[in-house]
């Protein structure tokens, strides 16, 4: 099952309640019209992590959007995932997945940003790539 990008917005939704989090009206309704509340959180993850390992999300934004809602899950066992698409991703050298990956990674209590950076941001590339190659090398 290939999740689209709407999806994975609906994915990460499912998760962040799953999780105790508290939406807001509009998620509320974005989780009530998913089609995807048929499957349980855990199922959702599965497909989503076996879809980014079989290579079937072929787009940066596809793998993007998958990372991002993947790290809404709180499930710290798939950090050995999380640093395996990060070194695909820097050996490819794509920038925006490689900056949701160090996200992610931070998400889970990780120490993917160097220490003395003090921002965060998907267009500070040289950072980002520096932070990266730092945790991958550490890791």
């Amino acid at each position: 099952m290939k999740l689209t990008n709407h999806q994975f917005i609906e994915a990460a939704f499912i998760f962040e309640k799953e999780n105790g989090n508290r939406h807001d009206k509009y998620e509320k309704e974005v989780i009530k019209e998913s089609n995807l509340l048929h499957l349980k959180p855990s199922e959702l993850k599965t497909i989503i992590i076996n879809g980014l390992n079989s290579g079937l999300y072929t787009k940066n934004n596809e793998r993007t959007s998958a990372y991002w809602a993947l790290s809404k899950t709180n499930d710290k066992s798939i950090i050995p995932e999380f640093k395996n698409w990060l070194k695909k991703e820097f050996n490819l050298k794509n920038e925006t997945p490689i900056f949701q990956l160090l996200i992610a990674l931070d998400r889970f209590d990780e120490s993917a940003f160097d220490e003395k950076r003090n921002s965060r941001y998907f267009d500070e590339t040289e950072l980002n790539f520096r932070d990266a190659k730092n945790y991958l090398k550490n890791n």
